[in-house]
């Protein structure tokens, strides 16, 4: 009975308040949820498929295994909140605040991340599959062994981001800030790193960038230079 009261909720009220709310395995599915407060609320399971959650408060909020797939999170405020083992494939998540967030084992294939705050979030095994990080800030983020395939994180902002053993095979860098990040047992092949900063960046070795590219603007730690694109 709680479930289907707040499903009613979900997409009738507005403005919603639902501050600490359990809503678990709760079906929001294309609810209207446009700047609800939803801080802290347990969400685990929530179906919240093609929901507009654009500027909701969902900082600390616990969404581990929802459904997100195709929502709108525009601008949203995620920051602490946990997202493990969730569905954010093709959701909109530009502008999103989702710093010091736990984002392990999801799958965001096809995402838009641009312009998103990502600093200090953990995304272990994450996979970005051509999804878009454009001006994102992923700032010291764990990035281990994800799957970073044909993502584009032109202009991000990846300082002190650990991205040991991710893949990275034909990810557009171009202009991304890459001084400190770490990239021991990483896939770079057919990376672009024009015009990319990678300034005292570790666990990078010259076969690793013969198999990659960048231009004459691309720093590399000292020592090792990179083929130049022709694409």
């Amino acid at each position: 009975a709680t479930t289907e009261i707040y499903t009613l909720s979900l997409h009738d009220a507005l403005p919603i308040y639902l501050e600490r709310a359990m809503l678990r395995d709760v079906d929001g599915k294309e609810a209207q949820l446009r700047y609800a407060n939803l801080s802290r609320a347990d969400l685990r399971r929530a179906d919240l498929e093609k929901a507009d959650l654009r500027g909701a408060n969902l900082s600390r909020a616990n969404l581990a295994g929802a459904d997100l797939e195709k929502a709108n999170l525009a601008g949203a405020d995620l920051t602490g909140a946990e997202l493990s083992e969730a569905d954010m494939e093709k959701a909109d998540m530009s502008a999103a605040n989702l710093s010091r967030a736990t984002m392990e084992n999801v799958l965001a294939k096809r995402a838009n991340f641009a312009g998103a705050d990502l600093s200090e979030t953990d995304m272990t095994r994450i996979r970005l599959e051509r999804t878009n990080l454009t001006k994102a800030s992923l700032q010291k983020a764990k990035l281990k062994h994800a799957d970073m395939e044909r993502a584009n994180l032109t202009g991000a902002d990846l300082r002190d981001a650990d991205l040991e053993g991710a893949r990275l095979t034909r990810a557009n860098f171009t202009g991304a800030m890459l001084q400190d990040a770490n990239f021991d047992d990483a896939l770079i092949r057919l990376a672009n790193f024009s015009g990319a900063d990678l300034t005292d960046a570790s666990g990078l070795d010259q076969d690793m960038l013969d198999a990659a590219c960048g231009d004459a603007k691309t720093i590399l730690p000292k020592g090792l230079r990179v083929p130049v694109c022709t694409e």
